[in-house]
């Protein structure tokens, strides 16, 4: 009995057996998918204005006295932003200002030469010593034929003509200050006068922009994303944070990162989609405008279970169409369709 039992189940297996390899044979294959089929590429990214952030920093260091903006003001270029303390360069545009004051004074009285009353004393003076070198010249001469006669002493003789020796050298000094008080300025005194007054020019223009300096304005349109000081403090060029950080949001941008699979299949003026998930109602379009030549080190994860993350991925730039309610690092998803 057993044995037909153990019989039949055996022929029951076979049959059923039998009955399942011609069920899977029949199983429909599902047509092959085309290599080069298109699919949509999907990416994390973040929202950016139309500039990357601007880090602005005073050119010189020095203790804020006012600030003028706060985060989310929007500005124009050449805002003011922050003021820094102004007196010791005020003072250097005043002492610059009084030294060119003085070289163009020296110019003056070098071109227009000495006074007139300077010029009258030089000449009456010379005619003074001529007067007296003509008084002694007859002196002299009558002491040499008193001589003749040994009527005066050699000693006497000999006094009289350094007298008239004197008062020749004194005669030629007087002409020729004299001369000179009367002589137009020379070319090389007004080369060298100008040059001072060069000089001081480059001194006063050189403290007004040190000045300007002390005035911290907007490079461009935009809005205040952040404010890292407060009226009293020192800051400076070599300041650890930006004074301020600028971003034109007239327009935004997505910046995305697109895994290496999908990064060679981006092209300029693909059609992009963008939503957040702080945005559910909303959505956003916009087209690819801009590519990185190279990849680079993923920034933004989508925190899926089976995403990577030492993938290298390519950046990729979207201008939107619209931005209402996006806000500057607000992290989205992008869905770039290649079919358009």
């Amino acid at each position: 009995m057993l044995r037909f039992l153990a019989v039949g189940l055996g022929v029951a297996l076979i049959v059923l057996l039998s009955f399942l390899l011609e069920a899977q044979s029949q199983t429909p294959v599902p047509p092959r998918v085309e290599a080069d089929t298109p699919y949509r590429i999907f990416a994390p990214g973040r929202v950016e204005g139309i500039t990357e952030e601007v880090e602005l920093r005073p050119q010189i260091r020095g203790q804020i006295v006012a600030l003028k903006v706060k985060e989310g003001d929007q500005v124009q270029a050449g805002d003011v932003l922050v003021q820094l303390d102004s007196k010791q360069y005020e003072h250097e545009i005043a002492l610059a200002q009084a030294e060119l004051g003085l070289a163009l004074a020296e110019r003056e009285r070098i071109k227009n030469g000495a006074r007139q009353f300077e010029r009258d004393e030089a000449l009456a003076l010379y005619h003074s010593k001529y007067a007296e070198l003509e008084l002694a010249r007859v002196a002299n001469e009558r002491l040499r034929k008193l001589r003749v006669q040994s009527a005066v002493s050699q000693q006497e003789a000999d006094d009289q003509q350094s007298k008239v020796k004197s008062l020749e050298a004194q005669v030629a000094a007087a002409r020729a200050r004299a001369e000179l008080l009367e002589a137009p300025a020379r070319e090389d005194e007004l080369l060298i006068a100008d040059a001072k007054i060069e000089a001081a020019q480059s001194r006063v223009e050189l403290a007004k922009v040190e000045l300007s300096h002390t005035t911290l304005r907007a490079s461009a349109l935009g809005q205040v994303m952040k404010v890292n000081v407060e009226p009293g403090e020192l800051t400076g060029p070599d300041a650890a944070e930006p004074t301020l950080v600028l971003v034109d949001t007239s327009r935004f941008r997505v910046r995305a990162f697109v895994e290496e699979l999908d990064a060679p299949r981006v092209k300029h003026g693909m059609i992009s989609t963008i939503v957040a998930d702080g945005l559910a109602d909303q959505s956003f379009t916009g087209r690819v405008t801009r590519l990185s030549p190279r990849m680079t080190a993923k920034q933004i994860w989508s925190d899926a279970p089976n995403e990577r993350f030492d993938t290298k991925a390519r950046e990729i730039w979207i201008d939107l169409d619209s931005g209402e309610n996006l806000v500057v690092g607000l992290r989205v998803d992008v869905t770039v369709d290649p079919q358009l």
